[in-house]
């Protein structure tokens, strides 16, 4: 039984090792440069660079002068512009979420530019010939917008393309919501068709810092998720049903496009230099030259937040295979988050009550344990009997496990039933963007490993102190040697280097699920001695 333990701790330890491999989520640290980096035209003009706010000269093929604007648009959430060439989004900046953890760092920006790739939210028309509006310049209809509360405003982009078609993109904004509304109109020569709208993305956004890096496109199409990055985008990928949302996703943000209506959509994706371009069509039309309307969503992967909208968009957050525990988790922290103000004392609450639920399994598995450690002295003896006759020596040891009621899955079993709740726990500590430049202590952010919240140069490296995973794994060690084993030395010293081993896992590991297990190590170490204690 002793060997079946050991040999569920290994694999658990593989296991998480592996998922950690699988699902990457750092970066090379980007330098303050790169995090600095100003946003400046993609498009170069014979003009020296001007700001974002000045308007830049264009002269049309007919010769005929137009100045390319800028609208700015802010809300309670965020600061967005666009601009009239293409009625392209080419700026907006996330109020609420800054770049770092420093108080100065500026807010994050989720639209950047990059060379070879349009800003997002252009159309295509295919009929009767293909026309991108990159490069159309729109009339406006509206002005900046300084919006709060309920107050709703719209902008309005008017343009015609070579061939005398009419594209018109209306924006509709909410002061207190990240949702912008968008209605797109025009298209093919059937009067039918609305022309496909079209989303792009850098993938690797130096604007984005490295807690949160890209995942790639994300979509929910018939009711299926769908995730996809790396050479499944650089083949190119198409998608057709009935979409409720597609987009890109980074770590704690997303940026999807919500189709309105029932209507089946096509979706192609494609890379396009060091980006991924996205387009989006087959709506039904209605009215003169076809009509689609989209939601926007550009914010945060906030579960609460997303639920609202009603189109599965909360599925954007990874909670991988054992989300069935990780959501109730990520509720349980927020419910707490009401009392305390401290997510850092929400963890170890929450350690507690799971720690309390799992109380009787945990009493189980070293119950019988302990059991099984007495009994060894007499199983050794039937080894030594019964030597070279395996099937009675196995035979006997059953009938010693009978006589002395010990289940020799006793300490194995319960262990296997936690693993769901330790996996689930740990991708709900992982990923909720409650927890990102959340400080606690003397940590900064509990999204982040605990040593860098302590940092320090050693022979030119940037290094940090990781105090609460040598807590953790000093804990771990006394766990250890409290719990039951064979007399087998060799076994001994393997349980010995799991804190080692999980020490140098945890190191870069978030603050906040360190904090989860030194807090299950110190109350597992209690209930060990009250065991010990008991079974005198």
């Amino acid at each position: 039984m002793e060997k079946n333990a050991l040999i569920a701790i290994v694999l658990s330890v593989l296991v998480i090792i592996l998922w950690e491999w699988m699902r990457p989520r750092y970066e090379t640290p980007l330098s303050p440069e790169e995090q600095m980096e100003v946003e400046r035209e993609r498009i170069p003009v014979p003009t020296p660079i001007r700001k974002l706010t000045d308007p830049v000269e264009k002269i049309l093929p007919t010769g005929i002068q137009r100045t390319v604007k800028n609208i700015k648009v802010e809300t309670d959430h965020y600061t967005a512009i666009f601009s009239n060439r293409g009625a392209r989004l080419k700026s907006l900046l996330l109020k609420q979420y800054r770049l770092s953890v420093e108080e100065q760092s500026p807010p994050i920006e989720m639209i950047f530019s990059t060379p070879g790739l349009p800003y997002p939210l252009g159309v295509q028309i295919h009929d009767p010939v293909s026309f991108n509006d990159e490069d159309l310049i729109y009339d406006i209809t509206g002005y900046s917008l300084r919006l709060t509360g309920n107050a709703k405003g719209t902008l309005t982009f008017q343009g015609q393309t070579p061939q005398g078609t009419t594209l018109i993109k209306k924006f509709t904004f909410t002061g207190s919501s990240y949702v912008i509304e968008l209605e797109v109109s025009g298209g093919g020569s059937d009067g039918s068709s609305p022309p496909s709208l079209l989303l792009s993305t850098g993938g690797k956004n130096k604007n984005l810092s490295r807690d949160a890096v890209f995942e790639g496109l994300l979509a929910l199409v018939d009711g299926k998720m769908i995730r996809e990055n790396g050479e499944e985008l650089s083949e190119g990928k198409i998608l057709s049903g009935h979409v409720s949302w597609v987009g890109f996703g980074y770590t704690y943000f997303l940026f999807a496009l919500l189709p309105d209506g029932n209507a089946t959509q096509t979706v192609r994706v494609k890379q396009a230099g060091p980006g991924v371009l996205l387009d989006i069509g087959g709506q039904t039309g209605t009215g003169v030259g076809g009509r689609a309307r989209y939601t926007i969503f550009i914010g945060p992967k906030d579960l609460s937040l997303m639920k609202t909208l009603g189109k599965g968009l909360e599925q954007s957050i990874d909670l991988g295979y054992f989300g069935f525990v990780s959501a109730p988790v990520l509720q349980l922290l927020r419910f707490s988050h009401r009392f305390t103000g401290s997510y850092g004392l929400d963890i170890i609450l929450m350690t507690i009550l799971i720690k309390l639920l799992l109380a009787p399994l945990t009493h189980k598995s070293f119950s019988s344990m302990k059991a099984m450690q007495k009994l060894q002295p007499q199983m050794q003896r039937i080894k030594d009997k019964f030597k070279g006759e395996k099937e009675k020596m196995n035979k006997e040891i059953m009938e010693l496990y009978k006589r002395n009621k010990v289940n020799p899955l006793g300490g194995c079993l319960p262990m296997v039933l936690q693993f769901p709740v330790f996996i689930g726990l740990y991708n709900a500590l992982r990923t909720p963007i409650e927890l990102r430049h959340t400080p606690f202590l003397w940590i900064n952010d509990l999204s982040r490993p605990d040593w860098e919240s302590l940092p320090m140069t050693l022979l030119g490296w940037n290094v940090g102190i990781p105090i609460l995973v040598l807590f953790m794994g000093a804990s771990m060690f006394v766990q250890m040697w409290m719990t039951p084993t064979a007399g087998d030395p060799n076994q001994k010293r393997m349980m010995y280097m799991m804190p080692v081993i999980f020490t140098v896992m945890f190191v870069n590991f978030p603050s906040g699920l360190t904090i989860y297990w030194l807090v299950n190590n110190i109350l597992t170490i209690v209930q060990q001695y009250i065991i010990n204690r008991m079974t005198k």
